[in-house]
């Protein structure tokens, strides 16, 4: 149910703003972690953890261009002011109009994926959130993105309690996994029916090969094979370990779209990814410090 909250937050927020954004706030979940697990089963939060998640976060910042690595360059260089301030008036429109582009094309298609019912239906049951968001001068669909690194971090928690509690049960990981899949593939089914009005669509138009590869490819592999060896990670890494190494998913992202689609990498690309690694490099060690001393 977790998972399905941040699937679902997610999606519905896409709706209402740009991909980089929602991903920033999905990476939260560095934050949220360490602070859920010391509030509710008593885990100490480790100093390192601490700045391993402030790192990561700055990172994602960085990569998804909030934090123009181009314009800080040239304030340092001793670019005059005024044309330093030209630049930065420029760098900010183009980052505008970049942003309202995207996001008026990720809502367009996000709302047409999306059956009219399920925004419309969210609109209406997260109606008091325009006046919050009023308030918070932010958008709407911020708040339902928050909705990501309360469930998927709240997943990876319960997942971590569960490999304790249950380490002796031979096949756990693959117990506890398939039930996490046949949860979500349920509650997406719910969501289908609800949008369809309780009739199954026609799926006709699925049945083409590049689509049928698509789809097994993110239903079996990053889904079920990646919650799998979630499963397996989290035997022995603690839920905040997980939740900085999540953190590097734009990085991978970015480096795969290089690689299979061409894409160009910019300076914001390769300064955010190189923040995210070493933040990860962070967690890692400070694990491996504290195993030491404990030994």
């Amino acid at each position: 149910m977790f998972i399905s909250m941040g699937y679902i937050t997610q999606a519905l927020a896409l709706a209402y703003i740009p991909s980089g954004e929602c991903a920033f706030i999905c990476s939260l979940t560095v934050v949220f972690v360490p602070l859920a697990a010391a509030a509710m089963y008593g885990k100490p939060i480790k100093p390192m953890n601490l700045v391993a998640a402030a790192a990561a976060l700055a990172g994602v910042g960085v990569l998804e261009g909030m934090i123009n690595v181009d314009t800080i360059v040239s304030l340092l260089s001793g670019i005059p002011e005024a044309a330093s301030a030209t630049s930065n008036i420029d760098t900010l429109t183009l980052a505008a109009s970049a942003s309202s582009s995207v996001g008026s094309v990720t809502g367009s298609v996000v709302s047409t994926a999306l059956s009219s019912s399920s925004v419309e239906t969210a609109s209406a049951a997260f109606g008091p959130l325009d006046s919050l968001a009023n308030i918070l001068g932010v958008d709407k669909g911020d708040i339902m993105a928050l909705g990501q690194p309360v469930g998927f971090g709240s997943a990876f928690l319960r997942i971590e309690h569960y490999q304790e509690k249950f380490k002796d049960v031979p096949d756990r990981v693959l117990t506890i996994a398939a039930a996490q899949c046949v949860s979500v593939g349920l509650i997406a089914l719910l969501w289908v029916l609800y949008d369809y009005h309780g009739v199954i669509p026609d799926f006709g138009y699925i049945v083409e090969p590049h689509r049928l590869v698509a789809i097994a490819w993110t239903g079996v592999i990053t889904t079920v094979v990646a919650i799998f060896l979630e499963g397996i990670a989290l035997q022995t890494a603690s839920a905040t370990d997980a939740a900085i190494t999540f953190s590097s998913e734009p990085v991978w992202a970015s480096l795969f779209g290089f690689l299979l689609l061409h894409e160009q990498l910019g300076m914001n690309s390769y300064v955010g990814g190189g923040i995210i690694m070493l933040a990860c490099l962070i967690g890692a060690l400070s694990d491996v410090g504290s195993d030491t001393a404990a030994e």
